[in-house]
């Protein structure tokens, strides 16, 4: 969805939104669902934006600096409105981003993936008495 000129809210990554760089891809952790998220490597150039606060309208642009094609555009926007639809990134008061960002090595389309479970039932208790004790 692109907006109008005067409709171009900054989306920033909300603080309670902790990244892992794994290599050239990241995991996200929302603290506040528990859920996380992983991102390949174009993913996390995007996800570097929205740390600084960004409008779509410049993650669109910088994917096409990196070599985005008319093609991607969907795949892009589809990338944002998830982050957004998660409140992963929020609109916030702000400019657009003025720090580095570590640009994926080669372009391909962005992908961000939920995990099914949230991390309360990744996690298991040591003292759960349905769990067999080591011997």
């Amino acid at each position: 969805m692109l907006y109008a000129e005067s409709e171009k809210p900054t989306l920033a990554l909300r603080a309670d939104v902790v990244v892992t760089v794994l290599e050239d891809e990241a995991v996200l952790l929302d603290l506040e669902t528990k859920y996380f998220y992983s991102v390949n490597a174009t993913g996390w150039a995007i996800v570097q934006l929205f740390e600084q606060g960004t409008t779509r309208e410049s993650v669109l642009d910088q994917c096409r600096a990196w070599g985005a094609g008319s093609d991607d555009i969907e795949p892009i926007v589809r990338f944002i409105d998830l982050v957004a639809a998660e409140r992963l990134a929020v609109p916030v008061n702000g400019s657009e981003p003025t720090g580095p960002v570590t640009a994926p090595r080669a372009w391909v389309p962005p992908v961000i993936q939920k995990h099914k479970e949230p991390l309360q039932r990744v996690m298991i208790s040591a003292f759960d008495p349905t769990m067999p004790l080591a011997e």
